[in-house]
């Protein structure tokens, strides 16, 4: 009897640690899922970009892929109908299952006053029509007032990597109707960056209040053009929502502690991804004279800059290094809108003009 009991206690001994290293191991899988409501037509929903969900209405869903400790994971939903908003979609793994991410989505023409559309991309070569065989790749989005009866406004960009774009080349498209993933006519032009790794959207660009529809269909989409592939070596949709906070932000005088009396302006443009706080795209349009400095600034604690843009000074386009990650306390100033930009010049050096950043309601 004391044998077997001997044995017993050994074998249960066994399975739990055995249970202790699949659950805590290296290589320990965890899921993602939740509950998305309000949907009006088929939506996709998306982890990290990949792994497709289609969803022909409400429910719960989970994706296939399974993430390890410490993975980012981001949830997004392609929606051509609908304003979504994505609540616990974004965040790190720890040692369970994640199964509180909730989406909720309202047409967006029943929305009055209509909400700010913000769409993000993913681009690649696989999107080119015909397809590109590209190591390349880019993040980006849009920022766009909507409206059904006058031109709207647009503010964006996009970051790219591994390609040396053709200038001219770089634009912002509409699909032919009904074919997302057709070739179609350039809507906007972006400008690039002196870093020759991020190109923006020119200061007050507007598409037609035509392309609303488009717009919320997934029909716009990022093309970037190269001297191997002067049609496009990445494309990338702009059809995700979800997973990224954005600003757009008017900088002037009176913002300036103390107030100065510079008649120069400027608008501030960012988008962050929520999971691993990379900044998709941020720049500065402005029309200081002479300015010797731009940045992006903390009010928050004894304050200070948290990112030089390096290319601010003398310029009117001011962006950070593509690579910019924000620290997950910067992501929480940026909600509590304790961020700020700031443009210095000879005559205002600790700010000519300021743009203290608010986060877009999505």
């Amino acid at each position: 009897m004391n044998t077997v009991h001997r044995f017993l206690s050994g074998a249960a001994a066994a399975a739990v640690l055995l249970s202790l290293a699949s659950c805590h191991g290296t290589d320990a899988q965890f899921s993602i899922g939740g509950s998305i409501s309000g949907t009006t037509v088929p939506v996709v929903l998306k982890l990290n970009g990949g792994s497709d969900i289609a969803m022909n209405g409400d429910g719960s869903f989970k994706f296939s892929e399974k993430l390890l400790k410490n993975d980012t994971f981001n949830v997004q939903v392609v929606d051509t109908n609908d304003q979504c908003t994505v609540v616990n979609g974004a965040g790190t793994v720890n040692m369970s299952n994640i199964t509180d991410v909730s989406i909720t989505c309202i047409a967006q023409a029943s929305q009055t006053p209509q909400l700010t559309i913000i769409r993000t991309a993913i681009l690649n070569g696989a999107q080119e029509n015909p397809a590109v065989t590209s190591t390349a790749s880019g993040v980006g989005g849009i920022v766009v007032i909507p409206s059904t009866t006058q031109p709207m406004s647009v503010t964006g960009g996009i970051t790219f990597t591994g390609l040396t774009p053709l200038t001219g080349q770089i634009n912002i498209f509409l699909a032919p109707s009904g074919n997302p993933t057709g070739n179609g006519a350039a809507l906007i032009a972006l400008t690039l960056g002196s870093d020759g790794l991020t190109a923006v959207v020119p200061p007050g660009a507007t598409i037609p209040a035509a392309a609303l529809g488009p717009l919320l269909r997934g029909e716009l989409y990022f093309n970037v053009g190269t001297a191997t592939n002067p049609n496009g070596e990445i494309r990338g949709a702009i059809q995700l929502q979800g997973g990224v906070s954005a600003s757009v932000t008017v900088l002037d005088n009176s913002q300036v502690v103390p107030p100065t009396t510079s008649t120069a302006t400027g608008v501030g443009t960012m988008l962050i991804d929520r999971a691993t706080r990379k900044v998709l795209i941020a720049y500065i349009t402005h029309t200081v004279t002479g300015a010797t400095a731009a940045s992006l600034n903390t009010s928050a604690g004894a304050g200070g800059v948290i990112v030089a843009f390096s290319n601010g000074a003398g310029t009117n386009l001011a962006n950070p290094a593509s690579t910019t990650i924000l620290t997950a306390q910067n992501l929480s100033d940026f909600d509590g809108n304790l961020l700020f930009y700031n443009i210095t010049s000879a005559a205002n050096p600790n700010g000519e003009i300021r743009g203290n950043i608010s986060a877009l309601p999505q």
